[in-house]
């Protein structure tokens, strides 16, 4: 069977509007032959590539037009096929999390990665490269956390903010935050540990 029967045989298990990476086709045919043969199913619609090394199945809706799969999936696979760290960016990390009412204006994610904008049909978002201490449990809710407080700084950070905080999240929630206070800078493990033990922070 010649590679390109082999690919468009693979693809036709992949349910309509989902994605797949580049590497999932490597036993299928060479690198070369691959890309090839993507770019020839680019042309004729029945693929679409929506980032380097990710593609997603074309799915057509009557009306409505051609449907991808929600920008966090499609983010998620990106980050499995280039193999980097993606967390949520520290703006976005705040405003969730109440300590902040601003909007922010473009969609933003920290990356291990280079900085660069992932465009999603009409949507652009920004992945901005971080170092890796800033990329604390990431996809968690106590990387959320660290992520918003890192974003607002040491001066803005107080006792009543890890209160406000503490209050919107369950018991549970809270410790797995607590449990990360050796990877945090000193100066936010130094505010937990004076929240901590019920003292005033100066």
């Amino acid at each position: 069977m010649k590679a390109i029967d082999k690919i468009k045989e693979h693809l036709k298990k992949i349910p309509e509007g989902e994605t797949f990476t580049t590497n999932s086709l490597r036993h299928l045919a060479s690198v070369d032959n691959i890309r090839q043969i993507l770019n020839r199913l680019i042309k004729k619609g029945e693929i679409r590539r929506i980032a380097r090394g990710v593609f997603v199945k074309a799915k057509h809706v009557p009306r409505v037009g051609e449907i991808l799969p929600l920008v966090r999936e499609i983010i998620e696979m990106v980050a499995k096929a280039t193999g980097e760290i993606i967390a949520i960016h520290g703006a976005e990390a705040a405003r969730q999390l109440q300590l902040t009412t601003q909007m922010p204006m473009h969609l933003m994610l920290y990356t291990s990665g280079n900085t660069r904008e992932v465009k999603i049909k009409n949507q652009s978002v920004l992945l901005k490269h971080v170092s890796p201490s800033k990329l604390i449990a990431p996809g968690t809710i106590a990387g959320t956390v660290i992520s918003a407080l890192l974003y607002l700084g040491r001066e803005q950070v107080s006792l009543e903010t890890l209160k406000k905080i503490q209050n919107q999240l369950s018991n549970e929630e809270f410790d797995s935050v607590l449990k990360e206070v050796n990877h945090m800078p000193a100066w936010m493990a130094n505010i937990f540990y004076y929240f901590q033990k019920g003292q005033s922070y100066e």
